[in-house]
């Protein structure tokens, strides 16, 4: 109860990422000390993720409380430097980096953090243009300035 298939993935001080009609991923939280790698979380990891997420999670789905929890990953996301505008995306052809050709055959997107959750389908259009054309000036300048 709550969403359905069809609603869209929520980004507020808890993401929600609707998977189907009965699954839900929600995040995140972080510890910027660890040097653990791996996706397994103990149990005492995932209930206090629980703690910390349920309460945030409750603001867009006041029942959240009373669905069953199945389980809990580590992930490690990768951030793009800090800038003047905050932590953008990264895009860009990669060629002058990789060696290249005259031509852009390598590209790169990364670096969205949790706004990908938004912006990955515009940043999606946005590179598949630049790389149709082989052309990165399709790409905003602020999202290609970290090659200069």
């Amino acid at each position: 109860e709550g969403y359905t298939e069809n609603t869209p993935s929520i980004l507020s001080d808890a993401w929600l990422a609707i998977q189907g009609p009965r699954d839900l991923i929600i995040g995140s939280t972080w510890d910027w000390s660890s040097a653990d790698y791996s996706s397994a979380v103990s149990g005492e990891e995932a209930s206090s993720a629980l703690q910390d997420l349920i309460p945030k999670a409750s603001a867009v789905l006041p029942n959240i409380s009373e669905w069953v929890f199945r389980n809990a990953k580590g992930g490690m996301r990768a951030m793009p430097p800090l800038t003047g505008l905050g932590s953008l995306p990264l895009l860009g052809c990669l060629n002058d980096l990789v060696g290249g050709s005259p031509k852009c055959r390598y590209w790169f997107v990364g670096g969205l953090g949790a706004r990908g959750l938004l912006y990955h389908a515009w940043l999606g259009k946005l590179m598949a243009k630049a790389v149709l054309s082989c052309d990165e000036n399709q790409l905003p300048p602020e999202l290609t300035a970290w090659k200069r």
